[in-house]
């Protein structure tokens, strides 16, 4: 039955695959991402909002205002943004489970990235989410599909994701006011380094006490 719905699916997909193209569509001056062909475009309190039908999925794009007081001035900062982000969305769907919530760097900036998982009426839903701050705003990008449909839907919700681009010159630095500058060691980097001390100890250890032995022979 699994192999019949997953032709099925196949067979839409060729069939609409043309039709349903994802085309470059400038946000700003900033970010570019693909879109349906047929898109729809809506300025609602002071958020821009781009969605439409791709082929095997539904993509969202929100581009919201940031407050011009609130300046984030460590990396830190950046990662507390993306958690309270990802808390609201939890918040507003009620049943949602967050899957694989990571932060990565994409075209020289921090992003959060993370699949929100739904049950309702039509089933399990997946959406896909990718988060960018800047000082000015906030961009969303999302892509919606039933999870019966994700081994289908995983290349063009790719697509999508890789799709988004940022103007050559925005860094971090456009994301809090400390980027580049050294903000103490790393937790990890600090680990490592603990280990390796211990490392180093036990071998000091051990060659003083094989020195010892030879010279007691």
């Amino acid at each position: 039955m699994k192999k019949i719905l997953i032709g099925f699916f196949s067979a839409i997909y060729a069939i609409t695959a043309q039709a349903q193209v994802l085309e470059p569509v400038k946000v700003d001056n900033l970010v570019t991402v693909s879109l349906p062909k047929e898109f729809s475009k809506k300025d609602t309190l002071g958020q821009t909002i781009y969605s439409g039908n791709a082929s095997l999925g539904y993509v969202v794009v929100i581009k919201s205002p940031n407050p011009p007081e609130k300046t984030l001035k460590k990396e830190k900062d950046l990662k507390k943004v993306f958690k309270e982000y990802t808390d609201k969305v939890v918040q507003s769907s009620g049943n949602g489970t967050v899957l694989n919530s990571k932060d990565t760097v994409v075209n020289n900036v921090e992003v959060r990235d993370f699949t929100l998982a739904t049950t309702g009426e039509q089933g399990n839903q997946m959406r896909r989410f990718r988060v960018l701050y800047t000082k000015p705003a906030t961009y969303t990008f999302q892509y919606t599909y039933p999870e019966e449909r994700e081994a289908l839907a995983s290349k063009e919700m790719k697509e999508f994701l890789a799709s988004i681009k940022t103007a050559p010159d925005f860094d971090g630095k456009d994301q809090y006011a400390t980027f580049g500058q050294s903000q103490g060691m790393n937790t990890a980097v600090k680990i490592i380094l603990i280990g390796v001390g211990a490392l180093l100890i036990v071998l000091v250890v051990w060659l003083v006490k094989r020195n010892s032995n030879k010279m007691a022979v």
